[in-house]
């Protein structure tokens, strides 16, 4: 066996957490939060959560488990089909592909590459949504939910942090 399956099947049943937590994430995303006076734009939990658990635990971070997730999120969601979907493969392949320049960086720095990759993964759903719909989508709406995206993902990343060091260590 191979060294990743090795490990994956040592950890047993822990080795669902990032699947899990990711998927309890994207639920969350779908409360309906705010009101008519102050309605609230909901970050997209489930890409910080994808993009966490890529750059702590990635073996454990398929991209079977970021297919689902993103598919969970399409079927659930006014989108089109595959869009979430491929934003969450997308992540998963720029982080494999760059992670060897921050893996083990300080959380500033991850932060970072986070928002930088979150902006790029907005403007490609913003594409194809204004694609799909044959009008340009509003910028506004979209730069707005990237901002609460960005900003979001410190205190997701702490509690899945915590969470990861509760499990895993």
């Amino acid at each position: 066996m191979n060294k990743a399956r090795t490990a994956a099947v040592e950890l047993g049943a822990a080795s669902f957490v990032p699947l899990i937590s990711s998927f309890l994430l994207a639920v969350l995303m779908l409360l309906p939060l705010g009101s008519g006076v102050a309605n609230v734009t909901m970050p997209h939990l489930a890409m910080i959560a994808v993009f966490y658990w890529i750059t702590r635990r990635p073996m454990l971070m398929q991209y079977g488990a970021c297919a689902a997730v993103g598919l969970c999120l399409d079927l659930w969601l006014n989108v089109p089909l595959g869009l979430n979907m491929l934003l969450l493969i997308l992540a998963r392949m720029f982080v494999l592909s760059q992670l060897k320049h921050f893996k083990g960086r300080n959380n500033a720095v991850h932060w970072v590459v986070f928002v930088v990759l979150s902006f790029g993964l907005y403007f490609v759903s913003w594409l194809i949504i204004s694609a799909v719909n044959g009008v340009v989508w509003p910028v506004r709406a979209m730069f707005i939910q990237w901002l609460v995206t960005a900003f979001s993902y410190a205190p997701i990343g702490f509690l899945l942090g915590r969470l990861r060091r509760s499990i895993f260590q």
